[in-house]
């Protein structure tokens, strides 16, 4: 297995964690926490930031939906880099 296949499986743990920790802090399974989306709109920048300023919405739903669009995104950019890269 080459590395950029372990970054992209690093990546998706992260960003699975973060995408639960959002639905898990508003059900109170978790501490309570209002900043609970951050990390998942870190791990997705800069199409988070891009994609929710678009469609414009204020569904908690449908922001991370949007969230997790924009960390396919990045994942599916690694992988191609990485695939890029292993061809030189």
């Amino acid at each position: 297995m080459q590395i950029y296949h372990w970054l992209i499986l690093l990546y998706a743990v992260a960003s699975l964690l973060a995408l639960a920790a959002i639905p898990m802090s508003a059900a109170g399974w978790i501490t309570p926490d209002p900043l609970s989306a951050v990390p998942a709109m870190l791990l997705g920048v800069p199409w988070s930031y891009l994609l929710t300023e678009l469609v414009g919405l204020q569904s908690p739903a449908v922001n991370v939906v949007l969230l997790a669009l924009a960390m396919a995104i990045n994942a599916s950019l690694i992988w191609l880099i990485g695939r890029l890269l292993s061809r030189l």
